[in-house]
């Protein structure tokens, strides 16, 4: 089964040069989805991040008249390293890779590029591989990475439960067109805890606005099952997310079109010829 919209979205991966030529005449935006590879509880798929990523893009798309670049899968995961499935790479490795993908993308004369990602031990490397790639180059991308709980808070009251990841990752691989892949409803597990820290002593230095590095020791203090979702929530869980998306990104590319062009305009004049 794989259903989902039928309308043809703008993918780089199935373009040819020139059609990419066009659409940088146009000054149009190209968007990076990153996600990650890594063990996701007991029932949902290791590149569930990836797909959640790919979906947004596919919805600003639409939206925006932009293109999608093909997503950078393989990111740090973070607290996953030991478990089956998990591809770990190092945080240090995740920015070089970040930032040598970004120049290349603004030497081959795209000048908007968003990128995506609701993984959330991306957005700190991000947005360090943003600044780095900014004073090199005096490029300027920006990082869309919207929050869960507006849309875990929707679901909530539509299912009583957010039922965690499963109805993010069910949403997106219908957007995606590759419904019928994951079922959340085929699995015999019955993992109903959610996220949590495998030692209390964590907690406690969390709430001290302690930052630390650990792993998990349980799948299910990842990503919790909660049953009751099927296949047929899709087209519906699908919509909210479309909504939800397209609500939190309302305005961007004005917004980022201005902000480029103040940026760039305060750039040209060095902020010490103000003080001669």
């Amino acid at each position: 089964m794989n259903q989902g919209p039928t309308k043809k979205i703008a993918t780089a991966d199935t373009m040819n040069t020139r059609e990419l030529a066009a659409h940088q005449r146009k000054g149009g935006i190209v968007l990076l989805p990153l996600g990650c590879v890594e063990m996701h509880g007991v029932h949902a798929p290791v590149s569930c991040d990836s797909f959640l990523a790919e979906a947004a893009c596919r919805i600003l798309a639409e939206e925006w008249d932009a293109v999608i670049l093909p997503t950078i899968h393989y990111c740090y995961p973070g607290a996953t390293t030991p478990w089956p499935g998990t591809i770990s790479i190092t945080p240090r490795e995740t920015m070089d890779y970040i930032v040598a993908v970004m120049k290349a993308i603004f030497r081959n004369g795209f000048k908007r590029l968003v990128l995506v990602s609701l993984h959330g031990p991306n957005n700190s490397m991000i947005e360090i591989a943003m600044r780095s790639v900014f004073e090199e180059t005096g490029e300027l991308p920006i990082f869309f990475a919207p929050r869960y709980y507006k849309f875990s808070k929707q679901l909530e009251e539509l299912y009583g439960q957010n039922h965690d990841e499963a109805a993010h990752l069910l949403a997106a691989m219908y957007i995606c067109g590759r419904h019928g892949e994951f079922d959340p409803s085929a699995s015999k597990a019955e993992t109903l805890e959610g996220p949590a820290y495998p030692f209390p002593e964590l907690g406690k230095l969390r709430q001290r606005d302690v930052i630390f590095p650990f792993w998990m020791t349980k799948p299910n203090q990842h990503v919790g099952r909660y049953p009751g979702l099927t296949l047929a929530d899709a087209p519906k869980l699908a919509e909210l997310y479309r909504k939800y998306i397209l609500e939190t990104a309302v305005g961007l590319p004005a917004e980022y079109e201005s902000y480029q062009k103040k940026m760039r305009n305060a750039m040209k004049a060095a902020p010490w010829e103000k003080f001669k």
